[in-house]
């Protein structure tokens, strides 16, 4: 018989990377004459031992809100510890529920009486592969006394023997109030296989008077034939509050009727969408009076500045924006210009801002503005690594060392670093002023010049990269930082998850001899003995279900 543990908890995912040979603890500069390994572990003082029995319940209580979302595992392990303990940790850890097939099984509540009774009473928020059985769900939901919010998720290539299944199939939502219950759709699959008919059955059967999340996964065909459909459910949906729009290539935007307007969104993902409204369309149909996450992924960003209320978007904690205006003529220097003015003199306090743009356009002040907020900084410019012969405008290291001094709260950081243009230990002296910065991505070019011979047992990137990752840990350490880093990784030569690389004959030659422009090393510190060691991340071949790659 499963365990509760079993039960209630998924199995952590696993992490696509392989080891740079030796991986190892500490880890070594290779240089002609010398190799050096350092014990990089933190050393504090020990401090004295306290009994969680030592606090209040509310405070204990707390701390394991928080150990849910870093363990959930050590959860349900904690509440075996006392019974004072458990009463605090059960409805905790009941409270998020994740479906599985053990939960939904025909025979789950007879084999476990005692954990379908702390469901009815204590679980309130559901998530539900929909590669599960719809019956047991049904089952299941049926006995929750208090169910506030539904999270649907679709999983890939994985249909029940008996056949997907509809939100419409679950019962519990049909009497339920918009206003107590809500229902969020994760990775709605609007591919070619729900084309025509089922495509029209499978969006309207989403109930839109509870429908608060909409997701899209990425599709395939591009959803030019089919967003009307789309377009009809989220305007119908008066409680959307989130809204996460996937397509592909330039995209395609919405065309809306006289009348027609989406609720209050507070955050929208915007990726691949073909952004044509005017000022006079988005007041009309588009309300972003309570916006506070905006992303803007490969969306003309001039197009959709100029059409809306700067005003507006003046309690936005996360900002996301990277221009697409190759079907235009080139406004992306204007879209620098006017994101340096929504970011300076508009938006309050921004805890993450990321935003590809024309960084030599982009005054730093405006990032400075935010110093008492930001949390996550990444600044990239339109250039990138992915062409031999082009050079990444670069910050200059008195300016990055001046903004680090400034940003106190930043601690994740993304810039790109052309060492043609600056000195890179300068560089990277100065990426150490920021305090609380653990977790870092640099942009670098390769090393390796298309034309150059490549000595056998040489890798130029690798050691390149190492002698990175020892200049960032030991510059720390001679400042008596208090933040170690945690993960820094050097991405060079325009790498991506999933990617197809350089197509010219001379780079494809080299690819064939295992010879890449495009790679990624990740330095990581483990948490528990404070030591670090080096891998390089591999990439994925692009196939026609994936999505839009991620850097």
């Amino acid at each position: 018989m499963l365990s509760t543990t079993e039960l209630l908890v998924s199995r952590p995912p696993i992490t696509l990377s392989y080891s740079v040979p030796p991986s190892r603890s500490c880890f070594s500069f290779k240089s002609p004459n010398s190799s050096i390994c350092m014990d990089t572990s933190t050393r504090t003082l020990p401090s004295p031992s306290l009994s969680l029995n030592c606090l209040s319940s509310e405070l204990i209580a707390l701390i394991f809100e928080q150990l849910r979302d870093l363990d959930s595992h050590a959860l349900t392990s904690v509440r075996l510890v006392s019974k004072r303990l458990d009463a605090i940790a059960a409805p905790i850890a009941y409270r998020f529920l994740t479906l599985n097939e053990a939960l939904v099984a025909p025979d789950a509540a007879r084999r476990h009486p005692d954990v379908f009774r702390h469901i009815s009473n204590l679980t309130n928020h559901v998530i539900i592969p929909s590669n599960l059985n719809s019956t047991g769900i049904n089952s299941l939901l049926s006995c929750i006394k208090r169910l506030n919010s539904v999270r649907w998720r679709y999983v890939d290539g994985d249909v029940p023997v008996t056949g997907l299944w509809l939100p419409s199939c679950l019962r519990r939502l049909h009497n339920c109030d918009p206003n107590s219950t809500q229902l969020h759709i994760e990775n709605l699959p609007l591919r070619r296989e729900y084309e025509n008919n089922l495509l029209e059955t499978f969006i309207r059967s989403i109930p839109a008077e509870l429908l608060t999340s909409l997701k899209l996964a990425n599709s395939t065909p591009v959803l030019s034939t089919r967003l009307n459909s789309l377009k009809q459910l989220v305007v119908q949906a008066r409680q959307l509050a989130t809204l996460c729009y996937e397509d592909r290539g330039q995209g395609t935007c919405f065309n809306f009727s006289p009348g027609e307007k989406l609720s209050p969104i507070n955050n929208l993902l915007l990726r691949s969408y073909d952004w044509q409204h005017t000022a006079e369309d988005v007041a009309e149909h588009w309300d972003f009076s309570g916006i506070q996450s905006l992303e803007l992924i490969s969306v003309p960003i001039f197009n959709f500045l100029k059409s809306v209320c700067l005003q507006d978007f003046s309690e936005l904690h996360t900002l996301h924006a990277e221009d697409y205006s190759a079907h235009l003529s080139d406004k992306r220097e204007d879209a620098t210009v006017a994101l340096n003015v929504l970011i300076k003199d508009h938006i309050k306090a921004l805890e993450v801002l990321n935003i590809t743009c024309h960084t030599q356009l982009f005054q730093l002040d405006a990032i400075a503005a935010h110093r008492n907020s930001l949390q996550v900084l990444r600044f990239r410019d339109h250039v990138g690594f992915s062409e031999d012969d082009q050079r990444c405008p670069t910050l200059p290291p008195s300016g990055l060392a001046g903004l680090g001094q400034q940003l106190k709260f930043v601690h994740t950081l993304e810039l790109d670093l052309d060492t043609r243009l600056c000195d890179p230990f300068t560089f990277l002296r100065a990426v150490c002023a920021f305090p609380a910065v653990h977790t870092l991505t640099l942009h670098v070019q390769t090393m390796i010049q298309p034309l150059d011979e490549v000595a056998p047992g040489i890798d130029r990137d690798y050691e390149a990269a190492m002698k990175t990752f020892q200049l960032l840990v030991q510059e720390k350490q001679r400042l008596g930082v208090c933040t170690p880093w945690k993960h820094i990784a050097v991405n060079v030569g325009g790498w991506k998850r999933v990617m197809i690389r350089r197509l010219g004959g001379i780079w494809r030659r080299r690819n064939n001899m295992g010879i890449y422009a495009e790679r990624c090393f990740v330095l990581e510190r483990d948490t528990q003995s404070g030591k670090i060691a080096v891998h390089e991340e591999v990439c994925a071949e692009p196939t026609s279900h994936g999505g839009s790659p991620s850097p």
